[in-house]
């Protein structure tokens, strides 16, 4: 699905509405700006602050569904290697998150010495650097270095999931055992977004 004729507007709109909702959630909940924004507009900073964070299953839920349709659109696995497959993903979505995790632990040195409040995470340790930049920080229990990098990595975890599951699939010896595992398999796909 990676052709722009391929894409569904009505997915992108969605996608887009959702991001946005994420956005305002976060304008909502962390850092100094919600101690600003909430006396500005009390109602809607405490509808963003309960109900914003729900865009995040429309994620989830919409990156199961593309990753069914891109990875076996015929309920069977159309990638050759999982590790292959896996690595693309990760490669495609570490570079703009090591990016953003470079440029988050640059601002927050910056002015840590400045601001005194609980939204700037402390020096990171070389440990939670690692973690982090190799999407297990809540895996091995390793502070984030940014409010929302844990998205980045559980929707990395959940496609490489996804993945060995669709080769476990495909790896099965009997053509109609593969066929009911594919059908269980798609069922599982959406059902872990």
């Amino acid at each position: 699905m990676s052709s722009s004729t391929s894409r569904t507007p009505l997915i992108d709109m969605i996608k887009g509405v959702a991001c946005a909702t994420i956005v305002w959630h976060h304008l909502a909940f962390y850092g100094p700006m919600s101690d600003i924004a909430h006396p500005l507009a009390p109602a809607l900073m405490a509808w963003l602050y309960d109900y914003g964070r729900m865009a995040v299953q429309v994620f989830l839920v919409l990156g199961g569904y593309l990753a069914a349709a891109s990875l076996a659109p015929q309920g069977v696995a159309r990638f050759e290697h999982a590790g292959t497959a896996i690595a693309k993903r990760f490669v495609r979505l570490v570079v703009p998150y090591a990016v953003a995790l470079v440029l988050a632990v640059l601002v927050s040195a910056l002015v840590r010495p400045w601001m005194d409040h609980h939204s700037v995470p402390d020096q990171p340790t070389f440990s939670q650097l690692l973690a982090n930049a190799l999407l297990l920080q809540d895996i091995v229990g390793a502070g984030a270095l940014s409010a929302g990098v844990w998205y980045v990595a559980i929707d990395f975890q959940l496609f490489a999931l996804t993945v060995l599951m669709l080769a476990g699939v495909r790896a099965l010896p009997v053509p109609q055992l593969r066929h009911q595992a594919a059908a269980v398999s798609q069922g599982l796909v959406l059902l872990m977004a």
